[in-house]
């Protein structure tokens, strides 16, 4: 996912923006009340468009901060942007005293909070959601719930989101569970021994 996010940022970015800059030029050097330079305006916008497209998709394959940042922070920056393309309002809770991931764990964890919250934009029909980070004594929580239309068993069962994400939480040591709330729904919960996070790290 890393070599195909930097590729996309690097290589069609690139492209992109070196379209977007001749379009600029062929836009200066038409005359001011030719047609075509409504259309060369246009191209531009649209070449700036997918460029940001382009930016975006990169980082949702890899994001930068993955590298850089612990858990906490990437899901601070991660979730705002979900609301904003999904329209989901999105409540963010954490609890418990932090402790450090190792680089793989991090990346597992943000593709399960991703691939639940795809599953709630595509299918719930919900409009909030509710994501929650805790750090217990002995393990790693996470919850990612809704209170759209909830699943069937068989759904839950062969669902390829919900497959990925059991694959992602065996690779952790951890395990997955999806529940249904009171209020009606879905609840995924994530749950990752204390001393399996610790074994990744060595």
């Amino acid at each position: 996912m890393r070599h195909i996010s930097r590729e996309l940022h690097d290589e069609f970015g690139q492209v992109l923006t070196a379209i977007g800059s001749l379009l600029k030029r062929t836009e200066r050097h038409a005359p001011e009340d030719s047609p075509i330079r409504a259309d060369v305006r246009e191209a531009c916008e649209i070449a700036q468009s997918a460029l940001d497209n382009v930016r975006a998709m990169s980082q949702a394959l890899h994001p930068s901060i993955l590298d850089e940042a612990d858990l906490e922070n990437t899901l601070d920056w991660f979730l705002p942007t979900i609301e904003r393309h999904s329209g989901v309002t999105i409540s963010y809770e954490k609890s418990g005293a932090p402790f450090p991931l190792p680089g793989r764990s991090r990346i597992h964890v943000y593709r399960i909070v991703q691939e639940a919250l795809n599953n709630v934009t595509r299918h719930s029909g919900a409009d909030r959601a509710w994501v929650r980070l805790r750090f217990l004594d002995d393990a790693l929580e996470l919850d990612v719930e809704d209170h759209g239309k909830g699943f069937s068993p068989r759904t839950a069962k062969r669902g390829i989101g919900l497959i990925a994400i059991r694959e992602r939480a065996e690779i952790l040591g951890g395990t997955v569970e999806s529940l249904r709330p009171r209020e009606g729904g879905t609840l995924v919960r994530l749950r990752i021994p204390k001393e399996q996070v610790e074994l990744h790290a060595g």
